[in-house]
């Protein structure tokens, strides 16, 4: 059993589905598959590509006509296990930290 780090209470993020991250170190763009939750600090993402803690990056949702763009760092990725074999490799959770 991994140690609960938060310090903050983590809330559904049921209004904000999708999005777009990007990473200016190597000016990739990867599509935010989920916001898993969020805090006043930081969001849980499922994304479909990895990067390495410390990383900045840019994240970017639209909803109808209002478009939001936040900027922070990555506190850690791992692969996604509750996918199939087949999308394992390309399906991430990320943690940030905004």
């Amino acid at each position: 059993m991994e140690i609960e780090q938060r310090k903050e209470q983590r809330l559904a993020a049921r209004d904000i589905s999708t999005g777009e991250l990007y990473h200016p170190g190597s000016s990739q763009y990867f599509a935010v598959e989920r916001v898993q939750n969020v805090s006043p600090r930081g969001m849980g993402l499922k994304v479909n590509g990895f990067l390495r803690q410390g990383e900045q990056i840019r994240l970017g949702f639209k909803r109808g006509r209002v478009h939001v763009q936040m900027y922070g760092y990555v506190v850690w990725c791992a692969p996604d296990k509750t996918v199939g074999s087949d999308e394992q490799s390309s399906s991430f959770l990320m943690g940030v930290t905004l």
